[in-house]
């Protein structure tokens, strides 16, 4: 399973690196993890009065490659009710790399199949070769 590691920024000139990182599945379980993080961090810095609209997480995979930046403000406006116009470009990007993983993976399953259907054929064949051969 692939490690992700959330890099927390608060503000502009605050970056708190994640050392440990957490295993999940793909970029889609990482951006809930960051989300939700994002929501909880959230309210407990507006009830101690902190603005947490200028804090978001750097998720980085295990080589150092930023694959998402989920600003505070996108947790906070979907909890309003304000839903984005767009996915920030790391998650689109991630999603369609993800899209097109799937349809070649399909692929490949398909040419498998065919593949083992050839073999078995030739392997009749084969043995049909041998029978007639041998009688």
């Amino acid at each position: 399973m692939p490690r992700f590691f959330f890099h927390f920024r608060a503000g502009a000139d605050s970056l708190s690196l994640d050392q440990d990182g957490v295993s999940l599945p793909d970029i889609e379980a990482a951006y809930l993890e960051a989300f939700q993080a994002a929501k909880d961090i959230s309210q407990e810095w507006i009830k101690e009065g902190k603005n947490p609209r200028l804090c978001a997480f750097e998720v980085v995979n295990a080589a150092g490659d930023l694959v998402l930046d989920l600003p505070f403000s996108e947790a906070l406006d979907y909890q309003a009710g304000r839903r984005p116009a767009h996915l920030s470009k790391a998650l689109r990007t991630a999603m369609e790399r993800g899209n097109r993983m799937m349809r070649l993976t399909a692929e490949v399953a398909q040419q498998v199949q065919a593949l083992q259907e050839n073999l078995g054929r030739s392997k009749d064949l084969l043995a049909s070769l041998s029978k007639g051969g041998t009688g």
